[in-house]
Formats: structure tokens, sequence, C-alpha cells
């Protein structure tokens, strides 16, 4: 530890304009005498109205050596309606450096802590400054004269008088000073290790268009992602530790050939060309990590504290795996756990346990905030090097990054590319005095350093490669890989550091309601990939990745409506490819039997092969005799696009009457899909049967009939007549006699009947 109290610990996190311009001590007035004090502007600002106001944009040597002359050179800028005359620029600085890291700050941020005397010859403005004008300005100092000699960080200031005794502004900065390694008295260098974020919100979503075309920008010269890289690979002895975020590699991957980017609602989307920036970044990042293995973030960097607060801890699992395999195709390596790199620096003992069981990580990067030292009574020399055990009882190494440094960095951010040079130059010198107050506090401890920026940090090319520049050539720091860091035992084991809390939201994190909808999304997802049959690995993968997509950390704070955009979009996506699965049935099916085969139809629209599971129910009658039923039948089918295979419902024992039958669809393992029911009527009115009968009766009457005809011609063959003029011997005259009479055809009715039928 540096001296920072716990409760001081937010003061600490600076701006970068609080470290350039602020009030000139009061004792630095004494020493003066000058009868008024200077309000501080903001450095790299225009200057605001009503005012003078001075910034330094540079100072050389950045950092001050036994006989060397320091010189130091701003801009003043009359914001006032008046023009101004007799303009000058004082420096000032003490003998005395600061013992601590909050002493220094105290100086940065309060203006106290230091006592200033003047130094060197002032600058005088030569001409009158006219309202609005800005003109530049340059002072020296011999810093033997000023008594410079021990290992440490001294104030510098520079003040603007009216030539009255007034003081119209101040702008101050830090010099380190380095009398030589053993003069210094430093045991040995500190080491350093950066984490080096390619991160970005992801561009992927449920089509394959990208969300925007804003990478184009970011990958050109210039852009973020370009300055990013470009510092990494013109300061290999930096010793930077990529931290990658497989997304935006797949993203960039896409760009390297004709790609598509959203233009309007649905997935409407207008064709872009293959960008060169993009496969010239790409090919620059494979050559890099060829040499150096980088850390792979889960895929999207999602939020792995808000995921493990919200009951999502598989999706974490999930995220890395898909980021892994990513990793794999785009940087044609084979990645792994390493370490991990928790969004914004925070995490509980919760989120840790699952990093150190479920995804067998053994190192993570926090915020320094999330451990302090137990003892804030006094300074005791802090590492960023420790450990904890986890709920699970493995034991997890924790990399503590210096949350000031963060703070300082973010502050060189920059939306255009472009920084003012006081910016560029405040933050840079910040990061020197900052690193030399580590070493000098407590020069015979042996300590590291871990610096880690915001991971959506947005430099100058020229800021980043400066920043690495200095690091690789400062003589107090030894530059190091984080992995080295991690696989070293902590070397302040007698310290001792607050617990990690067991269960405590990030700051920021995603909320519960944001990822309530997501895991919404997310169950959706599993019943649409279970009702497609045998689909393609690259169509289930771009479903997977446009779901973990709105898990991203990304899309945190104010940005997690374009998370939720991302979310709908997706569930809309999936609700329109299912809407295109239909049952089609009849309304009304009539039935003449007690049974019968009923057909329906399994109707596919999209372009993808189903495989369905077709459910029925009969809607019964109370108090009915009798009631219907459905035998077996092949349920599960597979549907091809643009196809409507038939399965036909074997139904039997219908009640005579309407029977309502509901017919709906689910997956192939029972998950069901939000589409509508289906319902038919089957009319069963079973004439078919009294037809059977009456038919079965008609046939038995004409069979009856033909019958007795051929019996009744049988008879008549058989009877002979004689002639009436012959009388055989021994026969009875029968020539009176008549034929008997036929009796009436009982059948006639029947038979005329059947024969009309």
């Amino acid at each position: 530890m540096h001296g920072l109290l716990p409760a001081d610990i937010p003061r600490r996190i600076l701006t970068l304009a609080a470290a350039a311009v602020m009030p000139v001590a009061a004792a630095a007035v004494l020493v003066l005498a000058a009868p008024a004090q200077a309000q501080p502007g903001q450095p790299g600002e225009p200057a605001q109205s009503g005012r003078v106001s001075i910034v330094i944009d540079s100072m050389t040597p950045q950092t001050a050596k036994p006989g060397s002359t320091v010189t130091v050179a701003g801009t003043v800028t009359n914001g006032t309606s008046q023009t101004k005359a007799g303009l000058d620029v004082q420096l000032l600085t003490s003998p005395t450096r600061f013992q601590t890291r909050d002493e220094m700050d105290g100086y940065v941020s309060k203006g106290t802590g230091a006592s200033l005397e003047a130094v060197g010859d002032p600058f005088s403005l030569a001409a009158s400054l006219r309202p609005g004008a800005t003109v530049p300005w340059h002072a020296s100092f011999q810093v033997d004269t000023v008594g410079m000699d021990q290992f440490g960080v001294y104030p510098v200031s520079a003040q603007l008088g009216d030539g009255e005794d007034d003081v119209l502004g101040v702008d101050q900065t830090l010099l380190p000073f380095w009398p030589g390694q053993q003069a210094a008295g430093l045991e040995r260098p500190l080491d350093i290790a950066w984490v080096w974020p390619l991160i970005d919100q992801p561009h992927h979503q449920v089509c394959s268009a990208l969300t925007s075309n804003d990478l184009t920008t970011s990958l050109a010269p210039g852009g973020r992602l370009s300055a990013l890289l470009g510092a990494g690979q013109a300061n290999p002895g930096a010793h930077v530790t990529w931290v990658v975020d497989p997304a935006l590699l797949s993203d960039v991957n896409t760009m390297t050939k004709p790609y598509q980017v959203a233009s309007g609602p649905g997935c409407a989307a207008v064709n872009e060309p293959a960008s060169k920036a993009a496969k010239t970044w790409l090919d620059t990042l494979r050559d890099i990590t060829a040499g150096q293995t980088p850390v792979i973030t889960p895929y999207a960097n999602v939020d792995v504290s808000a995921l493990v607060h919200s009951g999502l801890a598989p999706d974490i699992t999930s995220a890395y795996s898909m980021g892994y395999a990513v990793a794999d195709s785009v940087l044609q390596g084979s990645f792994g756990p390493t370490i991990a790199v928790p969004a914004g620096g925070t995490a509980d003992l919760s989120v840790l346990t699952n990093l150190a069981t479920a995804q067998h990580i053994g190192a993570a990067v926090l915020n320094s905030s999330e451990m302090p030292p137990a003892n804030s009574a006094g300074f005791e020399p802090d590492d960023a090097v420790t450990s904890i055990r986890t709920a699970s009882g493995v034991n997890m190494t924790i990399l503590l990054a210096d949350q000031v440094l963060t703070g300082v960095l973010a502050t060189g951010d920059t939306s255009s590319g472009v920084l003012p040079l006081s910016t560029q130059f405040t933050v840079t010198q910040r990061f020197l005095a900052e690193t030399a107050m580590m070493a000098a506090e407590a020069p015979d401890t042996e300590r590291s350093i871990v610096v880690n920026p915001p991971e959506n940090w947005s430099p100058s090319a020229t800021l980043a490669s400066d920043l690495l520049s200095q690091t690789a050539s400062t003589p107090w720091l030894s530059p190091t890989a984080l992995d080295s860091l991690a696989g070293a035992p902590d070397s302040e084991h007698t310290l001792a550091r607050q617990p990690l809390p067991g269960g405590k939201d990030s700051p920021g994190e995603l909320t519960g309601s944001y990822l309530s909808t997501v895991a919404k999304t997310g169950i959706e997802l599993g019943a649409y990939q279970d009702l497609l049959d045998q689909p393609s690995n690259s169509y289930v993968q771009g479903l997977q990745q446009a779901l973990t997509a709105t898990e991203s950390s990304a899309w945190r704070g104010r940005a997690a409506s374009q998370g939720l955009r991302l979310a709908n979009k997706l569930s809309r996506f999936m609700s329109g490819e299912e809407g295109q699965i239909h049952i089609i049935a009849a309304q009304q099916v009539p039935m003449g039997g007690s049974s019968g085969l009923v057909p329906v139809s399994i109707q596919n629209g999209s372009q993808h092969a189903i495989k369905v599971r077709l459910k029925t129910s009969v809607v019964n009658v109370p108090d009915r005799t009798s009631q219907l039923s459905i035998g077996h039948f092949q349920s599960l089918i597979t549907v091809q696009p643009k196809q409507a295979p038939t399965i036909r419902l074997p139904v039997s024992s219908a009640p005579i009457g309407a029977t309502v039958v509901q017919l709906s669809l689910t997956t192939a393992h029972g998950k069901a899909l939000p589409l509508p029911v289906t319902s038919l009527t089957v009319q069963s009115t079973r004439y078919g049967r009294a037809i059977l009968f009456l038919i079965g009766a008609a046939i038995g009457i004409l069979v009856l009939t033909s019958v007795f005809r051929g019996v009744r011609r049988r008879m008549r063959a058989d009877t002979q007549v004689a002639p009436e003029d012959a009388d055989l011997p021994g026969s009875v005259d029968t020539s009176s006699a008549r034929h008997p009479t036929e009796a009436p055809d009982d059948l006639a009715d029947a038979r005329r009947w059947a024969d009309d039928t």
C-alpha cells in the first residue's frame, strides 16, 4: 500500500483535468507575495469566458537527472473580452520531494502539501493578447540549482501573472527525479504488467449483417483499435498482455470479405466491400499473437458478475467455450483458460468461485480497491500479486490493478482519435509520477504493478505509444507479461487484506430485469433449436452468438437499450420462423361409421427442415355413453422446407354427434412451440351402418326370390299332359279336367323392389 486510506479511495481516482490544472498552493502564493490566488482551468480546454488561462503542453525531459535543465512549455489564452498586456509566466518548484502518494495527490487535487519557490527566469509575452487569442510560452530551470538530489517526485507549477503581482492562472505538473540506480537505493526495478484490451461492443446479430459499420473507422489508421494494435506492435519491449474479445475477432473477420450492414427493421441490409483495414489489422494481430499468447475473454466479454448474480452461470461456460472456438478459428491457434479480466475490474467471491471451478481459470485481474490492506492506519508496502481461497476450496491468484492509474488512463480517452497536447502530456507525466512514487515509497521492497485501462479505452495513437515507450525505457520499471506475475508467489505474504464479499453487485452491472428478458429469449432459442432437424453448425452457432452478444458487459448503463434491441430482434426472428409452421386440417370432418382416418397436414414454410411431434387432445362431452378415441399413429415427423406431409389419425368409437379434437405441435423432445392450437370437429352420424344393413337385407331378398323361381320352373317341367283324342289303357279320363290355377306370387312386390334396386 502507498499510504492511501480506504476512506480516501474515491478521492484517489482523479480526473486528468484535476491532475493538470489546480489552484496554486497557498504556500506558493505566500512565497511569491502574490495578492491574489489563481483559479484552475481544465487542461486542453478552450479558455473560459471572462478569464485568462494557462496550460502546460510539454516538459523536457519528463524525468530529470542530475545536471538536467528542465524546459516547460505551453500556451496562454485570453478568454476575456479585453486585450491583455504585460503578461508573464513564472515557474515554481520545490527542493523537497513528496513522501507518499497521498501527499502527491493532495498537491494535485487541492494544491496542498508543497512549499513552492520561483525558479528560472520568467517568460514575458512580448505582444498584447487580444480577446480569444492564444500564444505559446516556455521557461526553464536547473535541477541542481533547485537542490533536487533524491529519487522521487517533485512539484512544478507554471503561474501566469499580469505584471502587477496578480495571479491570473496556474497549471501544474509533477516531475520525477532519477539520480541513478545506486543513489536511488532501489533494490530492483518494479515489475510492471500491462493489460492491453482489444475489446469492442459486439456487432453480431441474428441476421448475417453487422449492426453498424463503426468498426470501419476504428480499424482505420488513427482509429481506436488501430491505435491500440499499432502501439503494442511498435513497443515489444513493453511486453503487454493482449486481452482479446473473440466477438471482435469474428466481426473483423467478417469484414475481410464483402459483408452487409443493417440498414433498417428486420434483416434489411446494405452491401459493403471487403475492408482492407480489417484484413491488415487481423493479419497484424495474427502475427503478434503467434509469439505472444493472448488472454481470450468469454465471447462478447459477457458480464460474468451479472450472470452469476442472476442465476445464469451456465451462460458463462457457454460464452468461454464459444470464445475459444472463435479465437482458434480466426487466430489459427489453440486457446484455453488462462486469466480472467472481469469487466470494470470488480468481482465478488461467488464470481471468482465460478471462474476458478467451472471455467478452470487460475488467476483474475481486479481493481486494487477490491482488496485493500486490512490495516488502514498506516503505510505498508503493497504488491499487485495476492491470492484467495474460493468458496469451493480452490486457490486463485489475484492480480490487483492500480486503481489510480486506471483512472488516469481513462482521462486520456478520445472519440476523435486526437487529444489536446496538454491532456496527452498530463496523462503520460502522471503515469511516470505515480510509478516513480510507488518505487520511491519503499525502494528496498520487491513489488509489482498491474496496469489495467478501461476495456473500452480509446487513447490517441501517440498517447498509447508514448505510455508503452515510457514503460520500456523508465529505469525504475521492468516490463513483464501478466502470466509471469500470475505464476509468481505473493511477495508480501504478511500483508493482510480485507476479504472479498461473498455476494455483491459490481458497479453498473447488467440489471436483473435486463437479464430476465435475455433469459426468456434464451428459453425461446432452446425451443427453436430443438425444433430444427439437423441444422448446419454455422446456423446454430450464429444463433447462439446472437444470444450471447446480448449478455455483453458493453451494454452496461445507458447502453442497455442497445442490448435489449438485439434480444428483441432475435426473439422476433425466431417467432417469424416458427410462424411459418402450420397445422392444416378441415374444420369439420364427417364420419358415417364408428371409426376412420382423419387427414392432417404439417406445413413448413421456412427455409430449414424441422422435426415436430403432433399432439392430439379429444374434448370429450360428459355423460356420453361412448367417447371418441384416437389410436396409435406416427406422431414424430420430419418436414422438409416448403413441404406439407400428411398424417392420418385413426379415429374410433365415435359417438353420434360432434366431437372436437385439438391439435398442437411440440419439438421432438416435447418442448412447447408458440403456435396456435388447431381444432377440428369430427361429425359422426352412423348413417353408413344403417345403409349397410339395408343393402344386406335387399341382397338377401333378391337371393330368396331367385331360388323360389328356380324351384317353380323345375316343378312345371316334370308334369305330363295326355292328348285329348287318346286314352291310355287303364287311365282316368281327364279331358274334362282343368289345370290348377297358379297361386298369387307373394314375393312379387319384394322382387320388383329388388329389380328396381
